[in-house]
């Protein structure tokens, strides 16, 4: 603000800090697309594995043939 009361505008930015700015966006929200559709995909994945590995584990604890070893 200036001494009169009048507000300073600021610079105008180039035309390569916003096309750098815009690239920047662009990388970023490719990077959030990719991390959302691989959650999207890795989660039901995940818990098909976790439900099969329990009943596993289950069967393994019904039969016996499973061995707790201690580290003393």
């Amino acid at each position: 603000m200036t001494s009169g009361g009048a507000f300073i505008e600021p610079p105008k930015p180039s035309l390569g800090t916003i096309l750098s700015r815009l690239a920047a966006f662009g990388v970023l929200l490719l990077v959030a697309a990719v991390a959302f559709w691989a959650a999207l995909f890795l989660i039901p994945v995940l818990l098909v594995l976790g439900v099969v590995g329990y009943f596993a584990f289950r069967q393994q604890m019904k039969r016996g043939n499973f061995v707790v070893m201690r580290r003393f």
